[in-house]
């Protein structure tokens, strides 16, 4: 984590980085993680949707022909797909709620860093 900001303790030979900086750096970890499987479900989602269509083309052709026996096994495999449609819906609205929660701490976190920071060099110009 070369771009962490470090800060020096009172003692002056031993160096930590900025808790801040390594909360920032944490959130913004999470944050590519969570953008990463919230893609991917979309993407998921669309397939998905894809396959229902061909699938519903598909049943419309085996009713239109009485082809019972079709009919039945496409209108299993459209359960089934809708469903797992479905579940994936729920999946990336949980990842869109845990993107906007780790925005939110991320934007506190820095606020609070660049407070913190401006506190600090107040104190310095008085002295």
């Amino acid at each position: 984590m070369a771009d962490e900001q470090e800060s020096s303790t009172s003692s002056g030979d031993q160096v930590l980085p900025s808790t801040s900086m390594v909360d920032n750096a944490y959130l913004q970890e999470k944050l590519s993680d969570a953008q990463g499987k919230f893609d991917r479900a979309c993407q998921q989602i669309v397939l998905l949707d894809q396959k229902i269509k061909d699938l519903e083309v598909r049943y419309k052709r085996a009713l239109k022909h009485k082809r019972h026996s079709f009919r039945y096994n496409l209108r299993l495999r459209l359960s089934a797909v809708t469903g797992v449609k479905m579940m994936y819906h729920h999946y990336a609205s949980t990842k869109a709620d845990e993107l906007h929660r780790l925005h939110q701490e991320r934007h506190a976190v820095t606020r609070q860093a660049s407070t913190s920071h401006d506190s600090m060099s107040d104190t310095r110009e008085d002295v």
